[in-house]
């Protein structure tokens, strides 16, 4: 992993997940592990996520410090760890080529879901049926492909919480989630030493990208903007597609 090219897409990914943290409560997360299957294999591109994501996550949490909706946390907390049980187990298990079109499959239905689909529920309906079954989706999507914010994004909208309260809950919830995952892949070898030292080098970058994220969260046209991102989304996820054929 110390080819340009691939230190390269590795600093566009850390920018882009600190601009994702602390700007757009994780909505252009599902962009990190689809952007470095380009230059590495799923599992490689998996586990360097994650130490880039903590060093993310500590920033966003110094951003939104004590910001958070404490219930909703509790509320949400036990599917996550239902779901990213349920994904380890999935990727000891699966091989090179199905992981890579499970986290294709999953860029392109999230992207066609924000692009498709408008309405956001009105109503919360049965409020812990809903909690669990959006959190364990996001604990699932969260350990294959850091993507964890599409299928909070269900929730959160039919909650309809204060802008900073609701990035603030999803950074923390984000951060709690990623320990947890640095415990299941230490244990199951997924994540090596390499990937962390490499990490802790990009940690600058991580602090431009969440000062950058706070910023752009203020003036640009949110909508517009994730518009784009989504449609890019897209076309990463059927190239992906593409390579496999």
């Amino acid at each position: 992993m110390t080819e340009p090219i691939q230190l390269a897409v590795i600093a566009l990914v850390v920018l882009l997940s600190g601009i994702s943290k602390s700007g757009f409560a994780g909505a252009l997360g599902a962009f990190s592990v689809p952007i470095l299957m380009m230059v590495l294999n799923p599992r490689d591109a998996i586990a360097l996520m994650l130490p880039l994501l903590i060093v993310a996550d500590v920033f966003s949490l110094k951003s939104y410090w004590r910001l958070w909706n404490l219930p909703e946390l509790k509320r949400l907390l036990p599917g996550t760890l239902v779901g990213i049980a349920l994904a380890t187990l999935f990727l000891q298990g699966v091989s090179e080529f199905w992981l890579t079109v499970v986290i294709a499959a999953m860029s392109i239905i999230f992207a066609l879901k924000s692009l498709l689909i408008k309405n956001t529920p009105e109503s919360v309906g049965h409020l812990r049926l809903l909690a669990a079954s959006t959190s364990t989706a996001a604990g699932i999507s969260t350990t294959l492909i850091h993507a964890g914010g599409p299928p909070l994004m269900v929730y959160f909208n039919a909650r309809k919480l204060e802008p900073t309260a609701y990035i603030a809950t999803v950074a923390v919830l984000f951060a709690l989630m990623n320990v947890i995952k640095l415990a299941t892949f230490s244990a199951t070898g997924l994540l090596q030493w390499q990937h962390v030292l490499l990490a802790i080098c990009f940690t600058p970058l991580a602090l431009l990208g969440n000062r950058l994220g706070v910023h752009l969260a203020k003036r640009l046209p949110k909508k517009q903007f994730l518009l784009v991102m989504n449609g890019l989304l897209l076309m990463l996820g059927l190239v992906l597609i593409g390579k496999l054929l």
